[in-house]
């Protein structure tokens, strides 16, 4: 049964909608590299619903993208991520890292990409991770909405599909 509820009182960006698209997609998934984990939001509905793990993998530097993140809350994200995840230990393994650099030992069955939004890196997430999800696996990510998203994901897949009402990109492998 999905539920939610957890990850809906952390900060992000993601909707109800999306939230539990991941987790119904987490059901189905024993290995999941999630690229840029911020504060947990998606993690955690992600890590409540595997039956296998989530490698959160993020800088938890915050989002580049904003003036509102003071250097001082640059430095607790990573905290916060941790206090948010409470309960859920043996579910997650962090790669503290630029997610550009990140790997696993693991072949994923599913990544979800949330990192940087500008074409150049996302264009670079995909093709790196790409080759690396296990056949049959899934590939997706967030913010299709978004002009550098969208330019990547049409020249790296050229057809993708956009979960209706959301902004979540996917492609199954």
């Amino acid at each position: 049964m999905i539920n939610i509820d957890q990850a809906l009182t952390i900060d992000g960006w993601m909707s109800p909608q999306e939230l539990r698209w991941l987790a119904r997609q987490a059901e189905k998934h024993q290995c999941i590299a999630e690229v840029g984990s911020y504060l947990g939001r998606s993690t955690r509905a992600l890590a409540e619903h595997t039956p296998g793990v989530v490698y959160a993998i993020d800088d938890w530097y915050g989002p580049r993208d904003v003036d509102w993140l003071k250097p001082e809350d640059r430095e607790l994200c990573f905290k916060k991520f941790l206090m948010n995840m409470r309960g859920l230990e043996t579910k997650i393994r962090i790669v503290n890292t630029n997610h550009a650099l990140a790997s696993i030992s693991k072949t994923p069955d599913m990544v979800f990409i949330d990192g940087d939004h500008e074409y150049e890196s996302v264009v670079w997430d995909i093709q790196r991770w790409l080759p690396r999800v296990a056949k049959g696996g899934l590939i997706c990510g967030h913010d299709s909405n978004h002009l550098g998203v969208i330019k990547a994901l049409r020249e790296v897949f050229g057809i993708y599909k956009v979960e209706p009402d959301t902004t979540i990109w996917y492609k199954e492998l």
